[in-house]
């Protein structure tokens, strides 16, 4: 088996969008307030109702899945094919990208804010997680060899991940939730730049 990188113009885009998540993450930290903390406050709360810089997360949010559904299309278009796999990635995108459209509640504990736009953060949260978790399967169920086993382990990593906010949430184990997003975020873009920028061949 050899493996090699390949230059697509899809792949460039998508790795772009990744990055100009990453940007905006590491920017908006710069423009926290004393209450917020990392470990303990989520990604989706740099983004959250009633704070002044939500702004640089919330272009985050919407940049990163218009750039993602970008160069899924850009690779229909040069495939000349549509992977459902990929489309289930395209929902991702979407519910990312909703998701900085309809914040969360703030995390200061303020009680004048919209619980329609909370409320649909939290459903646009669990599609983006439900879609990219299916579509992670997807590829795994039309894969082989190692290739099989590449899918297969971060399909456990992104369940496995997710399954700790309810654990956090229920006290059975104590992680807070600014780490288990980061994670769920971490495994996931590194998902996406392998799947879209790696290809293995067989020689």
């Amino acid at each position: 088996m050899k493996t090699t990188i390949e230059i697509t113009m899809y792949g460039l885009v998508i790795s772009f969008a990744i990055f100009f998540f990453a940007a905006a993450i590491l920017t908006a930290h710069f423009f926290t307030p004393a209450a917020y903390h990392w470990t303990t406050n989520t990604i989706s709360d740099l983004a959250a109702q009633n704070y002044d810089n939500a702004w640089i997360m919330r272009t985050g949010f919407i940049g990163f899945g218009i750039l993602l559904d970008i160069g899924i299309f850009l690779k229909f278009y040069q495939t000349k094919s549509i992977n459902p796999a990929d489309v289930l990635v395209i929902i991702y995108g979407l519910a990312i990208l909703s998701s900085g459209i309809f914040p969360t509640a703030p995390f200061d504990g303020s009680t004048d804010y919209s619980l329609t736009a909370d409320k649909l953060h939290s459903i646009f949260a669990q599609t983006a997680g439900v879609s990219l978790s299916i579509g992670v399967l997807v590829y795994l169920l039309s894969a082989h060899g190692r290739i099989k086993l590449f899918h297969l382990l971060f399909l456990i990593l992104i369940i496995g991940i997710s399954a700790l906010f309810g654990l956090s949430k229920n006290a059975v184990v104590n992680i807070d939730y600014g780490i288990i997003q980061r994670s769920l975020y971490l495994v996931s873009f590194l998902w996406l730049l392998l799947v879209y920028n790696i290809k293995i061949y067989k020689i």
